[in-house]
C-alpha cells in the first residue's frame, strides 16, 4: 500500500468483479435491447426500424453502463423488492402486509 492513503485495486480483480459485458452493456441490458427491437420490427415489419431503434436504445444503455455496469440489474432489483402498496393511504402511509 502506498503512503498517499488511496486504495489500490488489482486489475485483475475489477475484471473478475464485473458482469458479463457485450460491447459494453451488461448481458442483461442487451437482451432487453433485443427484446424492444423485437416488439419493433414485429409491429412496423421493417428492418430498417431495427437499424434505427437498436443503436438508439444501446447508447442509452452504454452511457448508464458506464458508470455503473450492473446499473440495470440494480434498477430491476429496486422495483422487485421496494416496490410500494397501491393502498398505502388506508393504511396509515405504511404497505399492508406491514406488521406494525
Amino acid at each position: 500500500m502506498s503512503g498517499s492513503g488511496r486504495l489500490q485495486s488489482d486489475p485483475l480483480f475489477q475484471g473478475l468483479t464485473r458482469p458479463t459485458m457485450i460491447l459494453g452493456v451488461s448481458y442483461m441490458y442487451f437482451v432487453i435491447n433485443a427484446a424492444v427491437c423485437l416488439i419493433f420490427f414485429i409491429n412496423m415489419q421493417s428492418f430498417k426500424v431495427l437499424f434505427i431503434v437498436g443503436p438508439v436504445v444501446h447508447l442509452i444503455g452504454y452511457l448508464i453502463c458506464l458508470k455503473e455496469p450492473r446499473a440495470i440489474e440494480l434498477f430491476i432489483l429496486k422495483i422487485q423488492k421496494g416496490y410500494k402498496c397501491v393502498n398505502r393511504g388506508y393504511h396509515g402511509f405504511t404497505n399492508s402486509y406491514d406488521p406494525y
